[in-house]
């Protein structure tokens, strides 16, 4: 018994001091282990991410507007290459090198390379952010054209977002940073356009030093979805010159334009400029839909819309602007013009934005019910957020009767857009309401998504409201804003070949609390849609604080819409007149042209005919005979103006066109239903004119 019990506890003795040594051992090995984690780590493999390609944003036309350009860290394992390849090789690969970078003589590369390969060199730094061309390239040289096994040239990408047209639409297309807030459609599509990352096992052979491992744990990333905008590249730049130049001539702070296509709400142009330290101009700030203002005068069309809607006066009312100056309480409602209008009709008021005149017919039909007034601009959708896809803060501000700051004097000035604030993108989208008779679209930025070509989600046209008022009232309305470009306050922009319909704004930013001797500070706007009659698109031109050459909206902000209307009028053939030629069951139907050739198919017909001496003719059928009217189309190409060319069939103005130096492109058949170059506009020898035929 007694050397049973010696012998276990000489078992428990060993047992305790083999547990003391074992515990010895592991914590040994934490110590090394955390004292020397940076060594002993050095040589295990761990997974990394692989970044994946960031999805390109194309425009309407599939123009780039953003792009991930890769670039590349280059490095050499000298380990991979074969001894003889490297000796057979290794000269002409030098010269290579010496011609392609430029940067050491052949025979530099060519030792420095020698002492990697003695080394074993695993990972040694070549060149830093090659672009993916010069990776091709390098690809075809000796030894590395063997592949990174054999050749041991490694490439690291490294993702690189570039912006094709440098600044065009830059806030609009906006940015992804860590650390900052994601702005534009590359924040708002950020989850499609960034893909998904994949892993790749690597080796660390230095502190920041890592070679890549096959492995069938290793996963591909997959590139991001592609964003088609609705933005189109040539409106754009032209909006953006534009807006540029006339910041330049009125020495302006800022501004903004908005081109918005009436039917969907695309946004085909939207440009932001500031002016920077150095007086150039740059894309600071997304003003357009970021920027809430007081509007001034554009918000009259909300303010007399209200009243019609309510029932409560008619255009053909008249209204006394007195001398020009009427007093609310303690404040005086000033007009621009010195002396006043005198007494004239709420309709006129509104073409000559009087002041006085609307602030009067406003407060005597609300003053005594201004929830009401409220109400009407809020069934006008002007105090909801738009909820556009592009991140910014939307808090349109129109007071109400029972906010601490409403006051006597609020109902009358709120009439003619003070004591509220509104994005530009606001206004534009109440006045694309009105040229969509009543029918207000969401404004939207993105067209579509595309994988690998196709796409896989269409951004659809959103009614926010199928209509904000009656369309009566709409056909009132319309015709005082032509009126405004007509014989109103934006007669300079007045246009023979086509109607504008808008409404001028300006309204004093410092009025409140302007300092003594402080010169008064100026918004000034522009805001409607064309062709009038038949709109297609809206536009609004914003411009903060101009000090030269006049602060009224519309001698600065008016010209800008004009300059771009211009343009996209002559330029776009669906705006153009379409040509109808009378027709009727007695007489048939014949191309204007040449006068000799007409008659000579009538007679071939026995088809009775009245024709002018002339060589060219417009037919024109009447129920028993056709008259061949004289056209003067050569004395003008001669004079250097553009003739109608309508109903012409293509054959007779090619050959006009062309002997008189012009470049004709044309689609479809049959005779000339529209032409980009109108009637009575001159033309340069090469010009190029574009005709749809019909």
């Amino acid at each position: 018994m007694k050397k049973q019990k010696q012998k276990m506890n000489w078992r428990l003795i060993f047992l305790y001091f083999f547990m003391v040594l074992f515990a010895f051992i592991i914590l040994s090995q934490v110590f090394v282990i955390q004292q020397f984690k940076d060594s002993f780590s050095q040589n295990q493999p761990e997974f990394i991410t692989v970044q994946a390609p960031r999805g390109n944003i194309f425009s309407d036309d599939g123009s780039l507007l953003a792009i991930s350009m890769p670039l590349y860290d280059v490095h050499i394992d000298f380990k991979t290459i074969n001894k003889d390849t490297f000796r057979k090789y290794i000269s002409p690969l030098s010269k290579k090198l010496e011609s392609f970078f430029g940067d050491k003589t052949a025979l530099a590369y060519e030792i420095e390379f020698r002492n990697e390969k003695k080394k074993g060199t695993q990972y040694f730094f070549l060149q830093k952010k090659a672009t993916y061309n010069q990776i091709k390239i390098l690809k075809s040289f000796p030894i590395f054209n063997k592949g990174q096994n054999k050749g041991g040239l490694i490439c690291e990408r490294e993702e690189n977002r570039k912006l094709p047209f440098d600044l065009l639409a830059k806030r609009t297309i906006g940015l992804v940073r860590d650390g900052i807030k994601p702005i534009g459609i590359e924040g708002a599509y950020n989850q499609m356009l960034k893909g998904k990352n994949g892993r790749k096992l690597v080796q660390k052979i230095g502190k920041s030093e890592q070679i890549p491992i096959n492995s069938t744990a290793n996963i591909l990333p997959k590139p991001g979805d592609d964003v088609i905008s609705t933005i189109n590249v040539d409106l754009q730049d032209l909006a953006e010159q534009s807006l540029s130049n006339a910041l330049e001539k009125h020495k302006a702070e800022f501004g903004c334009v908005i081109v918005m296509e009436v039917k969907t709400g695309k946004i085909k142009a939207i440009a932001n400029l500031k002016r920077t330290e150095d007086g150039k101009f740059s894309e600071h700030y997304n003003y357009a839909i970021g920027e809430h203002s007081e509007p001034g005068s554009t918000f009259k069309l909300a303010s007399i819309l209200a009243g019609l809607e309510d029932g409560l006066f008619k255009l053909s009312d008249s209204v006394d602007t007195e001398n020009g100056r009427f007093k609310f309480y303690d404040r005086t409602m000033v007009d621009s013009k010195v002396g006043g209008y005198g007494k004239i009709t709420i309709g006129e008021a509104f073409v000559l934005s009087s002041n006085v005149g609307i602030s009067k017919v406003i407060h005597n039909a609300y003053a005594k019910q201004a929830e009401k007034f409220i109400d009407r601009l809020y069934k006008f959708q002007l105090n909801t957020p738009l909820n556009i896809e592009i991140p910014t803060p939307e808090n349109p501000k129109i007071k109400t009767p029972k906010d601490s700051d409403w006051s006597g004097t609020t109902l009358p000035w709120m009439s003619i857009g003070y004591e509220l604030k509104l994005t530009p993108l606001h206004i534009l989208a109440f006045y694309n309401a009105i040229a969509n008779k009543g029918r207000m679209v969401k404004p939207i930025f993105v067209s579509g998504i595309k994988r690998n070509g196709k796409f896989i989600e269409q951004n659809k046209t959103e009614v926010i409201n199928p209509a904000i008022c009656g369309k009566t009232n709409i056909e009132k309305i319309i015709p005082l804003m032509i009126d405004v470009v007509e014989r109103g306050t934006a007669t300079n922009i007045k246009s023979n070949q086509y109607s504008i319909a808008g409404k001028t704004g300006t309204s004093q930013i410092n009025y409140w609390k302007r300092k003594q001797g402080e010169p008064k500070s100026y918004n000034a706007s522009f805001a409607g849609f064309f062709p009038a009659d038949n709109p297609k698109y809206s536009c609004i031109v914003f411009i903060q604080n101009p000090k030269e050459n006049g602060f009224y909206g519309g001698i600065v902000a008016a010209p800008i819409f004009k300059e771009i209307a211009d343009k996209v009028f002559a330029s776009d053939l669906e705006l153009h007149e379409v040509f109808t030629s009378e027709k009727n069951s007695s007489s048939p139907y014949t191309k204007n042209g040449n006068n000799e050739d007409v008659q000579a198919v009538f007679r071939e017909l026995e088809i009775p005919f009245q024709a002018d001496n002339a060589n060219w003719v417009i037919a024109n059928a009447k129920k028993d005979v056709v008259e061949l009217k004289t056209r003067k189309i050569e004395e003008d190409l001669r004079s250097g103006f553009i003739p109608d060319l309508r109903g012409m069939g293509i054959q007779d103005v090619l050959f006009l066109l062309e002997n008189n130096g012009l470049k004709v492109s044309f689609s479809g058949k049959g005779t000339v239903k529209k032409q980009s170059i109108q009637k009575g506009k001159q033309f340069k020898t090469g010009n190029e004119i574009i005709l749809e035929l019909a």
